[in-house]
């Protein structure tokens, strides 16, 4: 999610604490500044190159000691423009925001580290506009009571026991449209990125990768991409080197093409999860000799004409 929707999450969480959502109130301001504060880690795109970013990007940032430590630098500065405010009660909310970034971020397609390492439930979209209208009642209706809040968080909570289902029944539908012409192997369903009744597909065949997406209410699956795999054993090949181990721990879905140029062996990944402007988002590409030795590697994100180099002596 962009910091804008997690801020209006931490400005709507701040109405739990039993006091009105306001601008001139610490409360409100602590959580939604500690709500925005995990994806500081972005500053590290200012001193290294998107290969550290992609690979640390809502990594410790995000972890409990980090969000703990941004909630008391934030409390701790907003201690000199609101010296008569309740120091713990500040923090608390402050750090209870920072909390839900990372939860957020979980619940989407890309994930976060919360304890020791990344996970991700992959169940809402980056902008989700039911989550959007709870989260402007909550921030705007003035007279919140018991019920209110009580309701404003049930609803939450039935929305993703909703999502979970839309999920597995996503995942269901697709498995068995794929199972007739496929030896289907495995689904993996995510959240799209633009529409919030869609979801994300990859299916992984014994013959094919294919991504495509599924409509939810009309029930439509669409093929965007049928990518055959010829040469399984260059998967191996890929796994050995230094930007395979960085590839498949930065993704693990993707895909090993090659071809033939002049006398090397181009191995060309493709990271399967996001497919945007009718491009996929991250590659990798891995050049080899007559003997399989690698002569150069690449790491690509965000675009093939930007090529980061990958050294594998060590």
């Amino acid at each position: 999610m962009d910091p804008i929707t997690h801020g209006v999450i931490g400005l709507a969480l701040s109405s739990f604490s039993g006091q009105a959502v306001s601008f001139d109130n610490p409360v409100s301001i602590g959580c939604a500044l500690g709500a925005m504060s995990p994806d500081i880690d972005v500053v590290s795109r200012l001193f290294f190159d998107d290969m550290v970013y992609c690979k640390h990007h809502r990594g410790f940032s995000h972890s409990l000691p980090s969000l703990a430590i941004l909630a008391g630098g934030i409390t701790f500065g907003l201690s000199f423009m609101f010296p008569e405010m309740v120091i713990w009660q500040v923090l608390l909310w402050t750090f209870l925001g920072a909390v839900s970034h990372t939860v957020f971020d979980i619940l989407n397609s890309y994930g976060a580290m919360l304890l020791n390492k990344k996970v991700k439930a992959n169940l809402l979209s980056l902008y989700d506009p039911v989550l959007t209208v709870i989260a402007l009642f909550l921030i705007f209706f003035r007279y919140h009571n018991l019920i209110s809040l009580t309701t404003a968080g049930g609803l939450f909570f039935v929305y993703i026991g909703i999502r979970i289902w839309m999920k597995r029944n996503a995942r269901k539908r697709i498995a068995k449209h794929f199972s007739h012409g496929y030896a289907v192997e495995e689904v993996e369903i995510l959240p799209s990125l633009k529409v919030f009744y869609k979801w994300d597909f990859i299916v992984h065949s014994s013959s094919h990768d294919i991504v495509g997406n599924f409509n939810q209410f009309k029930g439509i699956v669409k093929v965007i991409e049928k990518l055959p795999k010829r040469q399984k054993h260059l998967m191996d090949v890929f796994m050995q080197t230094n930007v395979g181990a960085y590839f498949s721990d930065f993704t693990p879905n993707f895909h090993v093409a090659s071809f033939k140029e002049m006398e090397h062996t181009v191995l060309k990944v493709i990271d399967l999860r996001y497919h945007f402007k009718g491009n996929f988002m991250h590659h990798a590409e891995v050049r080899l000799d007559e003997s399989m030795n690698v002569v150069e590697s690449y790491f690509q994100p965000y675009n093939q004409s930007r090529r980061i180099p990958v050294s594998e002596s060590a």
